[in-house]
C-alpha cells in the first residue's frame, strides 16, 4: 500500500470508524532505495484517517531485513507526529536497540527478528535482568517452545516450523558448527529434544 496511499488511508479510516477502537499501522520507509514515501504516508495516516500510533521501520522495502536503519528519518517523523511512534527494524543487539531509541527519539522501539533465540533481551533492555541466559535456561526455553508449536501445529507441522528458529537459539548457546548440527537439521520435535537431551549431559559433564 505505499504505492498506494490513497488506498492506505482509506482502509485506516474505514478501520477505526468500523471498530471504534484506536487503529495502529505499521510501515517500511519507502518501497525502493532513496524513497520516503512511507514517512509521507504516516502523517496522512494520522492526519487523515487519525491513526492512533505509528510503527515506522525506517528501512526501504528492497532492503528487507539487510542494510542501515535510516534513523535521521525516523527521528524526524518522531518529530513531526503528534502521536506516538514505535520504531523496528535492525535491532539485533541490546545496543542497537538502545541506540535507536535514544536516536530517534521514539516512543518505543519494537523488537522481532532481533529477539528470535533470545527473548531475555526484553528482560535487559528493561533493566530486569543483567547478562546473557545461561545454557540451562536457554534449553529450557526452547523445550517450551516445541512444546507450545505442538500443542498449536501438531507435532508432525511443528517439526517442520521449527527448523527456522533452531539456528537462532544454537547462536545463544554459541555452540560450534559441529554441535549445532544435530539440532539445526533436526527432522522432527523428538531429534531436536534428544539432540537437547545430548547437549544437557555434555554440559552436565
Amino acid at each position: 500500500l505505499l504505492d498506494d496511499p490513497d488506498r492506505a488511508v482509506a482502509i485506516a479510516r474505514a478501520a477505526g470508524e468500523g471498530s471504534g477502537l484506536p487503529v495502529t499501522v505499521k510501515l517500511r520507509s519507502g518501497q525502493r532505495p532513496g524513497e520516503v514515501s512511507g514517512a509521507r504516508l504516516a502523517r496522512r495516516l494520522v492526519e487523515e484517517a487519525g491513526v492512533a500510533a505509528i510503527g515506522f521501520h525506517p528501512r526501504h522495502a528492497s532492503q528487507q531485513h539487510s542494510g542501515a536503519p535510516d534513523y535521521a528519518l525516523a527521528a524526524e517523523l518522531v518529530a513531526a507526529l503528534p502521536v506516538p511512534v514505535v520504531v523496528s527494524g535492525g535491532l539485533r543487539s541490546d545496543e542497537s536497540a538502545q541506540e535507536a531509541f535514544e536516536r530517534t527519539g521514539a516512543a518505543a522501539v519494537m523488537l522481532a527478528r532481533g529477539s528470535l533465540g533470545n527473548p531475555w533481551r526484553f528482560e535487559r533492555l528493561l533493566g530486569l535482568r543483567d547478562g546473557e541466559p545461561t545454557a540451562s535456561e536457554i534449553v529450557a526455553e526452547l523445550r517450551w517452545v516445541i512444546g507450545c508449536a505442538e500443542d498449536h501445529l501438531g507435532r508432525e507441522r511443528a517439526g517442520r516450523y521449527l527448523r527456522k528458529f533452531y539456528p537462532w537459539y544454537a547462536d545463544t548457546l554459541a555452540l560450534s558448527r559441529h554441535a549445532r548440527e544435530p539440532l539445526v537439521t533436526a527432522p522432527t520435535t523428538d531429534a531436536a529434544r534428544a539432540a537437547l537431551d545430548r547437549f544437557a549431559l555434555a554440559e552436565a559433564a
